[in-house]
Formats: structure tokens, sequence, C-alpha cells
């Protein structure tokens, strides 16, 4: 587990010992009882929600931005001549593609670990991000991307008539 998960957990957590009654009007209810309870437990449950729906907000975001950072790497790379200049953008974005999958790693580890967390805690996964539905889509969008399926086969189907066929060799 990730620190930051890790010192939020300990944050949020209050163990207390209560009378908890379950039943106001039964005086002599046999649930009735001290019990050790986290009183925390509502904010901790909320604090990992919001931190695992940021997570899953800002981590594509960071892989965009990982897999800009490597190809900027990987140009710098082509273009590496030997001289000053080529050598310092090297090194630069290969730095800046480090920092940039060493946070998209971090980014990971923490969704993770907050989302094991959160099980732990209520017995239950959650996740922010919600597949829509093919049904909910509304109409004219519906025919749009008909269109557009079509528009994208006849590419194919063009594409694939201009190829040239290739013939297998006989074999003698």
């Amino acid at each position: 587990m990730s620190q930051f998960i890790q010192s939020l957990i300990d944050n949020y957590t209050h163990t207390e010992e209560l009378y908890i009654t379950k039943n106001n009007l039964d005086r002599f209810e046999t649930n009735d009882g001290w019990q050790i309870v986290n009183t925390l437990n509502f904010h901790l449950e909320r604090k990992l929600k919001r931190e695992i729906q940021d997570l899953e907000f800002w981590l594509p975001r960071q892989e965009s931005r990982e897999a800009t950072a490597k190809t900027n790497c990987q140009s710098a790379h082509a273009a590496y001549r030997g001289d000053e200049i080529s050598t310092t953008n090297y090194k630069s974005r290969a730095a800046f593609y480090r920092a940039q999958k060493f946070a998209t790693q971090l980014m990971r580890t923490d969704l993770a670990a907050a989302q094991s967390a959160y099980k732990e805690l209520t017995g239950a996964s959650y996740t922010s991000i919600e597949q829509q539905p093919v049904e909910d889509i509304p109409e004219d969008v519906r025919v749009m991307m008909e269109e557009m399926a079509s528009l994208m086969m006849d590419e194919w189907e063009q594409k694939a008539a201009n190829e040239p066929e290739v013939k297998a060799k006989k074999k003698a």
C-alpha cells in the first residue's frame, strides 16, 4: 500500500468504545451493549471514494503525457548526432520521459491501493468509471455512428481492392 493511502487510513481511523442501542423501544434488547467502532469510518469512505475518482480522472491524462514524452524522447534519440545541442536535448527529453513514467506508475499504485483499501473497508469494490450502454445513445448520434462505420468500411474495401494480390509461387 502506498504511503499516501496508508497515512489517509491512519488519519481517518479513530476506534472508540461506544454503547450501541439497536432498539430504543425495547429496554431488554439483547443486542445492546458496548462495542468498539471506528467513529471516522464514514469520512474515510468518502475520502477514499474521492481519491479513487481523482486518480481515475487524471490517470488517462497522465498516460497521454507519458506517451507524448516517449515520442519526444524517441525523436531526440533519432536526431542525436553527438554534438552538445543534440546531447542536451536527448538527456532532457529522456529525463522528462522517466519523470512522466514514474508519475504514471505512482498514480497506478495509488489507485490500486485506494481501491483495495476501500474494498477492505466496505467489502465492495468502487470505481467512478461508468460504461454507457449503447441503448442510451441519442438517435442522431447513433445514425452518425452507423454512417461513419459504413464510410470506414468503404475505405477499407477500397484499400483492399487497390492492394495487389500476392500470388504464391508454385513449388515443383
